[in-house]
């Protein structure tokens, strides 16, 4: 069922009991797109391209000091790092194609991502638990994939949260019938 960004009402006429979702980042401002919602937009975009910019520094001292001690080391981590993001890069676009036409709210990830309920983390004490916190910010410090992928998605026209409050608010909107049923 494809929303086109017009087919939700305009703020002022929502029912009184209808509540707009805050998203993060975003507010509630993704519903009337206006310029807050803009501002913030281009905001997280020259976030994530000064984060990248750090990180591509970060990742150039290490990389060369990897490559002036071992050609081969050099090259075996370049190949583990461009293959983990673009991994992750197709990952990410094959999950959001999946379920972009998926209503849900942020805190409703299981409604569009399936889990396993803390099972991955059930049973690990503090240390271990802070070593996992440790090693996973040394992987994001040598391989921006992550931070890459979120760059590449607050580019997007609509972002896949957006999207995915813009289809749950229509659907309530329908299910309470203030919109006509999708076709």
């Amino acid at each position: 069922m494809p929303l086109r960004s017009d087919a939700l009402p305009p703020r002022t006429a929502l029912p009184r009991d209808v509540t707009i979702p805050v998203l993060p980042t975003l507010g509630d401002t993704w519903y009337d797109r206006g310029l807050p919602y803009w501002a913030r937009r281009a905001g997280m975009t020259v976030m994530w391209v000064v984060v990248l910019a750090l990180l591509g520094s970060l990742d150039y001292g290490f990389f060369s000091g990897i490559r002036q001690s071992s050609r081969t080391g050099f090259a075996v981590v370049l190949a583990i790092d461009v293959a983990l993001t673009v991994a992750l890069l197709v990952y990410a676009a094959v999950g959001t194609a999946r379920h972009w036409n998926t209503p849900a709210l942020p805190g409703q990830v299981s409604a569009v991502f399936p889990s396993r309920k803390g099972k991955a983390f059930r049973g690990l004490n503090q240390t271990a638990f802070r070593l996992a916190a440790l090693v996973l910010a040394v992987v994001f410090l040598v391989f921006p994939g992550f931070f890459i992928l979120l760059f590449l998605t607050s580019l997007m026209p609509e972002t896949p949260t957006e999207r995915h409050a813009r289809l749950w608010l229509a659907e309530r909107l329908r299910e309470d019938g203030y919109l006509a049923p999708a076709t």
